[in-house]
């Protein structure tokens, strides 16, 4: 300390590690870490020569296994990481809005009013389903309307638009003084977070892919490594090796297929109850093109 405050006045000391406070003592440094890091005791602390070196100082959980936590230091908050926010669109659904919805949808005339007189089949399907999703989309609005909920880069991956949303209602029943109401929602949220992590664990096999389900254990509790970089690799430098090494110059494109219209192929037409078990069969999965 003495040879360096005498050869390089105006530069910074940062002493860091399990020191004793002795350190303070014996060169006048300043411990900036105010946070256990170990149990209920500062064992991992910063010395600095400047107490405005630092003006963020923060203890996180390690990314390593250890029982120690780690200590982040900022010089200011322009370096620290920004929480960013998006704001996610959903649909609330809830048992009043399902009955609702089935009551009203079960007297809908899907009977197009105006239905196309053309010699083209295509045509006429084409406005018939144009019609169908008009109503279909208009009774979805109606029921289950879009609503607005604000995420930030800090939630976990189990945070879906749904589950913050019924975290909110639980925060105003909670301040409303409706406990049982809070408490029963708690319940449900509980649920909804559990079979979020488990169906996102259910994609990896421990014993075949045990990168992958701890790469997932790290995402759903917050301990997400950051991504390495290397320098000169980019998604547009990626993009040119492998579409260099998958290019065939010698490719020759296959006959195309005959389609129905070229062959003497009769349409087959499905009934009415055929329709009906086809929708009703379908998965549960996100919206598609036509936003159902």
């Amino acid at each position: 300390m003495a040879e360096i405050t005498h050869d390089f006045p105006l530069a910074d000391i940062v002493i860091t590690g399990d020191i004793n406070q002795d350190v303070v003592e014996q060169t006048g440094l300043t411990q900036i870490v105010r946070e256990p890091t170990r149990g209920a005791n500062i064992l991992d602390k910063i010395y600095v020569s400047s107490p405005y070196l630092y003006s963020i100082v923060r203890v996180v959980a390690s990314i390593v296994k250890s029982d120690h936590k780690a200590v982040v230091v900022f010089p200011d908050s322009s370096c620290a990481p920004q929480k960013t926010r998006s704001q996610d669109v959903y649909r609330r659904r809830t048992s009043a809005q399902y009955a609702e919805f089935l009551r009203q949808a079960a007297n809908v005339d899907f009977t197009n009013p105006r239905p196309m007189a053309s010699s083209d089949p295509a045509v006429n399907a084409k406005t018939e389903f144009d019609h169908f999703y008009a109503v279909t989309l208009q009774l979805l609005n109606q029921h289950y309307p879009e609503r607005g909920i604000t995420k930030t880069s800090q939630d976990p991956a189990y945070i879906t638009p749904h589950t913050k949303d019924m975290l909110c209602r639980k925060n105003r029943l909670m301040q409303a003084g409706r406990v049982e109401e809070a408490g029963a929602l708690s319940v449900c949220i509980s649920q909804v977070i559990q079979n979020c992590c488990r169906a996102q664990m259910s994609r990896y096999n421990g014993k075949t892919d045990a990168g992958g389900m701890w790469a997932t254990v790290r995402r759903l509790t917050g301990r997400q490594q950051p991504a390495a970089r290397v320098d000169g690799i980019t998604a547009m430098t990626l993009n040119q090796n492998y579409g260099s090494v998958s290019t065939d110059p010698h490719y020759i494109a296959p006959n195309r297929k005959a389609s129905s219209e070229e062959t003497d192929v009769p349409p087959q037409c499905i009934s009415e109850w055929q329709a009906f078990r086809t929708l009703d069969s379908l998965r549960p999965t996100a919206a598609g093109l036509d936003g159902l």
